[in-house]
């Protein structure tokens, strides 16, 4: 009954030799109260892109990737929870400036 809406969110997690910790959102929804919470994508693209501040993503064989919620209340704590499980994928060595 307190719950407002939920923000879902897909990050990907990555080191670099510069940073120990990199995080970026690669998608995002909102979820309002009366809407499905029930979220069936394949093959989705990503609503945001990846951005790094060297070459730390070309290459790197270990992005892991993962679901997180917040749960955004009427009133009271904001909380940010982990989904459960991750997805850990390879970059390739070499980006493709249009698509097939």
């Amino acid at each position: 009954w307190n719950v407002k809406q939920l923000f879902v969110y897909i990050t990907a997690h990555y080191k670099t030799e510069k940073n120990a910790f990199n995080q970026v959102v690669l998608w995002d929804k909102i979820i309002r109260r009366g809407e499905s919470a029930r979220l069936q994508y394949s093959r989705v693209n990503p609503k945001y892109y990846f951005w790094d501040d060297g070459f730390g993503l070309r290459g790197n064989p270990n992005v892991t990737l993962a679901l997180q919620y917040n749960v955004i209340p009427n009133s009271g704590r904001l909380l940010n929870i982990y989904a459960e499980g991750r997805h850990v994928v390879s970059m390739p060595e070499n980006y493709i400036k249009g698509r097939a």
